[in-house]
């Protein structure tokens, strides 16, 4: 998820119609910048090389497991109808191939390949969803991290990021526990409870390897511990 402003303009974002690398690229109304998430900045227009404005909330997930946690949550309709069509995403995702074919021509993983992809420094990083099922913790760049998708989890739902401000985190009788404070990972909660700001969302967000490798091709494949 990103923000809107930038210095003391906020900015109003719509589909460019334009695609990179099988990914969609933004446009905004003020400036006619080109956006992309998959370079995290404006690709052209006056803004170009302005970092989107990265934010660490915002949640991934289907309709059946909102309505669990949101009874009261309403939603928008045309004219009061439901749309319950068959999804026209079914026959992508079951694909081995990417959007229109494209397949990814760095073979380290799949073409399909779901990763929770994200940058430090400029340096781009992919971290299979294989490798943090359950939870898994990284060093990366000076950086503790820890990442967790439940078992058996959709490939709709988003992967849950977090960064310790300070030390790191370990596995304690099978729950996953902030070393510096003990503040311990609730799945169900879906954070680390009495954290107290000791760690904090971290900002990446999931995609599939094809997308990723065509814009960093020299991305590093993340393993866990």
């Amino acid at each position: 998820m990103y923000g809107r402003e930038f210095g003391e303009q906020e900015l109003n974002f719509e589909a460019s119609g334009g695609l990179m690398h099988a990914s969609l690229v933004m446009r905004d109304k003020e400036t006619d910048s080109y956006w992309s998430i998959m370079t995290e900045d404006a690709m052209a227009g006056e803004l170009e090389g302005t970092p989107l404005n990265k934010l660490s909330i915002g949640s991934k997930t289907q309709w059946k497991d909102w309505k669990e946690r949101h009874p009261e949550t309403l939603v928008l309709s045309i004219n009061g109808e439901e749309h319950a069509e068959n999804n026209p995403y079914d026959n992508y995702f079951s694909s081995p191939e990417g959007f229109r074919g494209a397949m990814a021509s760095d073979e380290r993983l799949p073409t399909k390949e779901p990763i929770y992809a994200f940058q430090i420094a400029g340096k781009a990083f992919a971290v299979p969803y294989s490798k943090f099922v359950g939870g898994a913790t990284f060093e990366v760049s000076g950086k503790a991290l820890f990442l967790y998708r439940a078992e058996g989890a959709e490939l709709f739902a988003s992967t849950l990021a977090f960064q310790a401000i300070e030390s790191g985190f370990e596995q304690r009788d099978g729950a996953w526990v902030h070393v510096g404070t003990g503040a311990t990972f609730d799945p169900g909660q879906r954070h680390f409870t009495n954290s107290v700001r000791s760690v904090v969302p971290f900002s990446g967000f999931d995609t599939f390897w094809f997308n990723w490798s065509m814009t960093h091709p020299t991305a590093e494949i993340l393993g866990g511990s």
